[in-house]
């Protein structure tokens, strides 16, 4: 069933309670699709690895050397042990917010398909659970560093500090959900606004600056989850 623009394709499931008694079919199609894509040009790109990388193998490495980039410019070689978080997290974000403005919206604007499919970020769903997991990924790697004197932390400088330092360190992953929700979600709207507004000029336009955003909005969610999991797993801290 076709949806109208910024309605989600909801599917109901019987006998549990609100809200989750129903689920946002198209975020969780774009979610998979996204998730599918990404393990297709891993395998392609793993299937013939060589010496001397083709084009497809450059670019696998060179996703891989920016990724590596994140991790070692906020924690230097200690950064290595959470690479494979950061470089899948900024994979994911930064493919599902292209999707969402390329192909969709240029199928959108030339062939004027039905209802609405968005990136898969543009849900507030996806960004709460990316959000969820970079908090896990602050205990998990802080207790792997220090053992239970990762907790010693929330009584500095004194005990009477723990609420707010409990509070610091929920609030920052989910500073990231909103920022990452409300850009990608205004983004979206905007390239409807645009080809509602003008046949093709105007849209274009957009959507070539919503893909820069894009690529920005995945950037800045990667840097600042690693910068926070570097800072909670460092031995002094």
């Amino acid at each position: 069933m076709a949806a109208e623009h910024a309605e989600h394709w909801m599917i109901p499931l019987n006998g549990l309670p609100a809200p989750f008694n129903q689920v946002n079919a198209d975020t969780v199609l774009m979610a998979w699709f996204t998730m599918g894509l990404i393990a297709v040009i891993v395998l392609m790109i793993r299937r013939n690895l060589q010496l001397q990388p083709g084009k497809l193998q450059t670019f696998g490495e060179s996703l891989f050397d920016f990724s590596r980039s994140i991790t070692t410019t906020t924690a230097g070689k200690r950064g290595d042990v959470f690479l494979f978080y950061i470089g899948s997290l900024f994979i994911f974000i930064v493919t599902a917010n292209l999707l969402g403005q390329m192909p969709l919206r240029f199928i959108q604007l030339f062939w004027h398909y039905p209802g609405e499919l968005a990136a898969a970020t543009g849900d507030f769903n996806t960004t709460a659970a990316l959000a969820i997991l970079t908090l896990f990924m602050y205990f998990a790697f802080g207790i792997r560093a220090k053992g239970l004197r990762y907790f010693k932390h929330y009584l500095q400088p004194h005990f009477l500090f723990l609420p707010i330092n409990i509070i610091e360190d929920v609030t920052r992953p989910f500073s990231l959900m909103l920022r990452l929700y409300a850009n990608i979600l205004v983004g979206e709207i905007l390239s409807m606004v645009a080809m509602s507004m003008c046949p093709y000029i105007l849209p274009v336009g957009v959507i070539f600056l919503e893909l820069f955003v894009a690529v920005i909005q995945a950037y800045i969610f990667a840097m600042l989850s690693s910068v926070y999991i570097s800072l909670l797993s460092e031995e002094h801290h």
